[in-house]
């Protein structure tokens, strides 16, 4: 079997942190102070409500919500999976 080997170091993450998550109907305040939020939706439909907007995102969805902002997530029928990154501002 071959190796597989990489020109990076093990060490390299970018400054960002994922996540995975399984979201139901049930959509509680979230907020990251320091942290601007990545998110892509793999499976069904969530809604994502913030600065005093509504957004659906189906399977391949992405929105940011930047460091700070108040926001909610929920799946709107049934459950539903996102992958989060979470990046520092000033990383960018």
């Amino acid at each position: 079997m071959a190796h597989l080997t990489s020109s990076r170091s093990a060490s390299v993450s970018y400054g960002a942190t994922l996540t995975f998550e399984t979201l139901t109907a049930d959509a509680p305040l979230r907020v990251r102070p320091g942290e601007d939020t990545l998110l892509r939706v793999i499976d069904g439909v969530v809604c994502l409500r913030f600065d005093g907007d509504e957004q659906l995102l189906g399977p391949g969805g992405e929105a940011i919500v930047p460091a700070g902002f108040h926001h909610t997530l929920g799946a709107v029928s049934g459950e539903a999976r996102i992958v989060m990154g979470f990046q520092s501002p000033t990383t960018r």
